[in-house]
């Protein structure tokens, strides 16, 4: 009598899967034992120099700062 394989036999248990874009590379660890609906654990590597978008960004404040300063110069050499 031949035996066939049982499911845990034929499919994965644990994997991961690394995706490489220009500013991180990111794992993504699957465990089949604690869930099937998606990763268990990500974890992303950012390459050097990267800087975050919200640190480029200015708040409205710092850029209302800057006018103000921008117009007194205006006004102190005129």
């Amino acid at each position: 009598m031949n035996k066939t394989p049982t499911p845990t036999q034929t499919t994965k248990i644990k994997w991961e899967v690394v995706y490489e874009d220009e500013d991180c590379i990111s794992v993504w660890k699957y465990d089949v034992r604690k869930t099937i609906n998606g990763p268990v654990e990500v974890e992303y590597k950012y390459k050097r120099g990267y800087t975050h978008p919200l640190d480029k960004k200015k708040t409205l404040g710092d850029l209302a700062k800057e006018a103000k300063k921008e117009a007194k110069l205006k006004k102190s050499q005129s």
